[in-house]
């Protein structure tokens, strides 16, 4: 187990918990890692106390810094959007070099509920209201049921610290807007505690979700035909299959095809449209998708150059 720590109370208290549970032999936690992402003031200062950490509990702490603002700027992504990314990038790769089987992250039932509710805020589906998921490849989240006060209520109890993010107050922040504004207005509607209700409704979207997601991939599987040109989908078989199945071997034609650009709902819409008949053809990230004697053809794109999304 490699565990990923920000000098917060969610990944100290994770690092402590594990630490006491790997002594009953199940698994190993082998190494700590941090990525400085350059983004604050204090960030050397959270550096510095995962390095502490690491040496006050015996185990070793990668460490990488990364500019997060420049990728952001170059990707064009949101400063949040890309911190994760590069997040998870390091941590596969930090997993790799020392030889772990899970990557191990602190996330709580309070993320969950904040996580939900800004999904639903974008219009997600069931995919996207399922949040944050309890394990996704290497990567798990033993705490995804645990409340962060009581975290921090364990940490005090065993005389354990942890740093303060100051930018977790800010609320120009979509996340922390939720957190210290929404969430406490729809307490005080409710009466009581709604981040266990909310979590709870994540998680029935995600079972949900994987559910239909098994579905499309037996499906996609069954009429996709993949070459080197692209993919041709059996266009009569997948018009007849329920829309929130068009939907996902749709995203998951796209997704191919696109090889890592961004696709978004707009373009699995606009091949819908092209699936139905109602245009011709229209431009992908990675290529073009047109019907072909009743097949959807995604012809991919040589030049690598991603096309404008527009219609035809």
């Amino acid at each position: 187990m490699l565990v990923g720590v920000s000098g917060g109370s969610d990944s100290v208290a994770l690092t402590h918990l594990l630490l006491d549970l790997c002594e009953h032999g199940e698994f190993r936690v082998v190494s700590l890692a941090h990525l400085n992402h350059r983004l604050r003031a204090a960030a050397e200062r959270d550096e510095q106390f995962c390095r502490d950490l690491a040496v006050r509990v015996g185990l070793s702490l990668v460490v990488e810094h990364l500019d997060v603002l420049e990728y952001a700027r170059s990707e064009r992504l949101s400063v949040e959007d890309a911190a994760r990314r590069l997040r998870y990038d390091f941590l596969e790769r930090t997993a790799s070099r020392v030889s772990a089987d899970r990557i191990a992250v602190g996330h709580t039932r309070d993320d969950q509920a904040e996580t939900f509710l800004l999904k639903l805020i974008r219009g997600a589906g069931p995919t996207g209201l399922g949040g944050v998921y309890p394990r996704k490849d290497r990567v798990v989240r033993p705490l995804l049921d645990v409340k962060r006060a009581d975290l921090r209520q364990y940490l005090e109890s065993q005389g354990h610290g942890w740093v303060e993010d100051e930018t977790n107050l800010d609320l120009a922040n979509p996340r922390n807007r939720v957190r210290h504004v929404v969430i406490p207005e729809l307490e005080r509607a409710a009466g009581g505690s709604v981040t266990g209700a909310i979590a709870r409704a994540a998680d029935l979207s995600r079972e949900d979700a994987m559910w239909l997601d098994e579905a499309s991939f037996a499906l996609y599987q069954e009429i996709a035909v993949e070459t080197p040109a692209g993919i041709e989908l059996d266009g009569a078989r997948l018009a007849v299959a329920p829309v929130p199945i068009v939907r996902r071997v749709l995203l998951r034609a796209l997704k191919v095809l696109s090889r890592e650009r961004e696709v978004g709902l707009e373009h699995v819409m606009a091949v819908a449209e092209v699936l139905a008949g109602s245009c011709g053809g229209v431009s992908v990230p990675g290529g073009r998708v047109e019907l072909r004697h009743g097949n959807l053809v995604l012809s991919s794109q040589d030049s690598g150059r991603q096309e404008p999304f527009a219609g035809s």
